[in-house]
This record gives C-alpha cells, sequence and structure tokens, in this order.
C-alpha cells in the first residue's frame, strides 16, 4: 500500500512538474533579464515599461500594444512613468494637466538625444487603479520615436 501510494505521488508531482513547465511557454514570450523582448509581442498597454519601444495594436484602441525591440520600427518609447493620487490630480487641475506636466521634463531629456532636425511629439496614456483603497492614476509618458521609425523603414 505504501508502495502504491509514492508510486502515485511521484506520478502526481512528474505531471505537475510537466503542466507548470508547458504553461510557462504557453504564456508566450517573456521579458529578458534586461527588461526587453527579443520578438515582437502584444502586451496590454498598462503593463508597458520604461524604454519600452512599441506601436499601438488598434489605432483606435489604445488598451494592446505590440513592444518590440528598440532597433526595429516602431512608433513610440516609454520615456518615463509614475503614479499620482487624487491630491496630485486635483492640484494641477485635473488628470490630463498632471499627467502633462509630470511628462515635461522626461520629453525634454528625451528631445535632447534627437539628431538636429528630428521631431518628437509628447504623449501619454494612463490607468486608474485601486490600491489599499485609494485611488491612482498611473501613467506613462510616451514620445514619437520617429528618428527609428524611419530609419528602420528605408532599411
Amino acid at each position: 500500500m505504501t508502495r502504491r501510494r509514492t508510486s502515485v505521488l511521484v506520478a502526481l508531482l512528474s505531471a505537475s512538474t510537466a503542466l507548470l513547465l508547458a504553461g510557462c511557454s504557453l504564456l508566450g514570450p517573456t521579458r529578458g533579464a534586461d527588461g526587453t523582448f527579443s520578438e515582437p509581442t502584444e502586451i496590454n498597454s498598462a503593463d508597458l515599461l520604461l524604454d519600452d519601444c512599441f506601436t499601438f495594436v488598434d489605432g483606435t484602441n489604445l488598451s494592446k500594444s505590440t513592444v518590440v525591440p528598440c532597433d526595429e520600427a516602431h512608433e513610440f518609447r516609454v520615456i518615463g512613468q509614475g503614479t499620482l493620487d487624487a491630491a496630485a490630480i486635483d492640484t494641477a487641475g485635473g488628470k490630463q494637466n498632471a499627467v502633462n506636466a509630470s511628462c515635461d521634463e522626461p520629453f525634454a531629456v528625451f528631445k535632447e538625444t534627437l539628431a538636429d532636425g528630428v521631431k518628437a511629439e509628447q504623449q501619454f496614456i494612463s490607468t486608474t487603479f485601486e490600491e489599499d483603497g485609494v485611488e491612482l492614476t498611473k501613467y506613462s509618458c510616451l514620445a514619437t520615436d520617429t528618428a527609428t521609425t524611419i530609419e528602420a523603414a528605408t532599411q
């Protein structure tokens, strides 16, 4: 009886391990040790990280993005991120004003990296969530990354 239980237990553990390993590969590509994807990967836009290079999957629905290595053609780069509480939003006169002001410095730094004559536009996305009963707004500062887009498209 004990031998049978041991055999069943070993079989269950083996099956569980196999399912876990298979499940990891079913989830698709993951970020590498440096935090980037090595191949185009569709993710929720709320999951974008600083320095991600991406294009929105559908221009009218900004909730999904295709993240690519930054040396491949893309439309945007995440240049800053942060979180705002209701007080910061109220002080700035609304969410758009608060996020826009928060993105001004990262955008100024990004513009300094551009070659002469290359222009970028500042944009942002935000999402509201609740943490410990407090409503917060997570935002990502974006810049159009036209130099990379143009360079990759002409190669």
